[in-house]
C-alpha cells in the first residue's frame, strides 16, 4: 500500500527549467536584435527583449500557481479546460475580428492586450483531460470501443482543428502527444499502431491536397522542388557550423542579422549554436536531458494514475519538441515550424510551458513512499 508523502520542491528540476530560461533570455535578445533594429528603425533593439523577459515573469507566476494547485481541483477542471481549447480553436477558424492571420495561417486570437495562440492551450488541455479520462475509466482504456476510441476521438478533433489553421507541425504534435498519453495510461499497442497510421496518413494527404508544407517534405525527401523551400533549413545549418566548438561568443553572430528567418522563434538552437558553440549546445542538451530524466521520475514515484499521466505527458512533450527542433535545425528534419522550449521567443507557448512545469513540479511534490512500476503505467498505482 502506498501512502503520499509531500516533499520540497524538486531542486534539480526547478534548476533545469530555470537554466533554460534564463538561457533562452539571453538568446532571445541575442537573435531578435537584428529584427528589432528593422522593425522599430533602430529605435528600440532591446524591443523583443523586454517581451519575453514580461512573459517569462507571468509564466514563473503561473508556474508557482499551478504547482499548488490540488490534484482534484485539476481534475475537476479537465473538461471545462479541453471545451474551452476547442471552443477558441474554432474561433480561430472563423473570420472575425479576433482572429489574426498571419503568413496565411490563423493561429491566433487576438484579445485585447494580448494575443493567444489556442493551440498552446490545447496542448496541456489535452494532457489533462485523457488523464482524468483514463484514471475514470481504468482498465477500459484498453477496450477499442468503451475507452480508446472516446479518447481518441477528443485527440483527432484538436489535430483537425489545428491542421485546419492550417498548422501541420503543431497538429502531428498534438497526434503524438496525445499517443504517448494513452500509451501511459494502458493503452493496445494495436490500437496505437492503427490510430497513428491512419492519422499520419491523413495529415500527409492534407499537405498534399492543400500544398502546405507539401514542398518542404518532398524537399527533405530528396524531390526537386524550389530551392527557396530549403532556404531557412540552410542557414540554419550554416549557422551551426560557423559556431565551431567553442562558438563566435555571445551575440558575435552574424546569421541572425536577417539570414535565418525566425532566428529568435523556430530556429534559436541555430544560433545558440554559432555563438556557444558546440560545446554550449552540449549544455542546453544536458539541461534538457536533466529536465525529462527528472519528469519521469517524478511520473515513476506519482502517487495516483492521473499525476503519473500528467507528468508523462508533460515531460515527453517538451523531449519532442526539443527533439523535432533540434532535428529541423540541423537539417535532419523538414521545416514544420515549431518552437523550442524555453529557448524560443514566445507570448502563449511560454506561459503555457512554464504553467505545465508547474504542475509537473506539484507532482513532484506528492511523490508515493513505496512505488515499484514502471514509468507513468497503471500497474500498481493507486487511483
Amino acid at each position: 500500500m502506498s501512502r503520499t508523502v509531500n516533499r520540497s520542491v524538486d531542486r534539480v528540476l526547478l534548476f533545469a527549467i530555470v537554466a533554460l530560461s534564463l538561457i533562452g533570455i539571453v538568446m532571445v535578445y541575442s537573435a531578435s536584435y537584428g529584427f528589432a533594429i528593422e522593425a522599430t528603425g533602430a529605435e528600440d533593439p532591446a524591443l523583443f527583449l523586454r517581451h519575453h523577459i514580461i512573459r517569462i515573469v507571468l509564466g514563473f507566476m503561473l508556474l508557482v500557481l499551478f504547482m499548488k494547485v490540488r490534484e482534484d481541483v485539476l481534475r475537476r477542471l479537465a473538461k471545462p479546460l479541453l471545451i474551452a481549447a476547442l471552443v477558441l480553436l474554432g474561433l480561430v477558424l472563423v473570420p472575425s475580428p479576433l482572429s489574426v492571420e498571419v503568413r496565411g495561417s490563423a493561429r491566433w486570437l487576438h484579445l485585447g492586450y494580448f494575443v493567444f495562440q489556442p493551440s498552446e492551450l490545447a496542448k496541456i488541455a489535452l494532457i489533462v483531460y485523457l488523464a482524468d479520462f483514463i484514471t475514470r475509466r481504468g482498465y477500459d482504456i484498453r477496450k477499442f470501443s468503451r475507452g480508446f476510441v472516446p479518447a481518441f476521438i477528443v485527440v483527432g478533433t484538436a489535430v483537425l482543428l489545428v491542421a485546419a489553421e492550417p498548422n501541420i507541425g503543431t497538429a502531428a504534435m498534438l497526434l503524438l502527444i496525445g499517443i504517448v498519453v494513452l500509451f501511459a495510461g494502458g493503452a493496445r499497442i494495436q490500437h496505437l499502431g492503427m490510430a497513428l497510421s491512419v492519422s499520419l496518413a491523413a495529415l500527409i494527404g492534407f499537405m498534399y491536397v492543400t500544398g502546405h508544407n507539401w514542398d518542404r517534405l518532398l524537399a527533405k525527401l530528396g524531390g526537386a522542388v524550389d530551392e527557396g523551400v530549403s532556404y531557412q533549413a540552410k542557414q540554419a545549418v550554416i549557422a551551426i557550423g560557423a559556431g565551431g566548438f567553442r562558438g563566435m561568443g555571445p551575440g558575435m553572430g552574424n546569421q541572425k542579422y536577417l539570414y535565418v528567418p525566425d532566428a529568435h522563434t523556430d530556429f534559436i538552437l541555430a544560433i545558440t549554436g554559432e555563438e556557444i558553440g558546440f560545446l554550449g549546445i552540449l549544455g542546453v542538451v544536458a539541461l534538457f536531458f536533466v529536465f525529462v530524466w527528472r519528469g519521469l521520475r517524478a511520473a515513476r514515484r506519482a502517487p495516483t494514475v492521473f499525476s503519473s499521466i500528467v507528468a508523462t505527458g508533460v515531460t515527453m512533450a517538451v523531449a519532442a519538441y526539443f527533439c523535432i527542433n533540434a532535428g529541423v535545425c540541423t537539417g535532419m528534419l523538414p521545416t514544420i515550424g515549431l518552437p523550442i522550449p524555453f529557448l524560443s521567443y514566445g507570448g502563449s507557448s511560454s506561459l503555457i510551458l512554464l504553467a505545465s512545469c508547474g504542475m509537473l513540479l506539484g507532482v513532484s511534490r506528492r511523490q508515493s513512499a513505496y512505488v515499484n512500476v514502471e514509468p507513468g503505467r497503471l500497474e500498481g498505482l493507486k487511483r
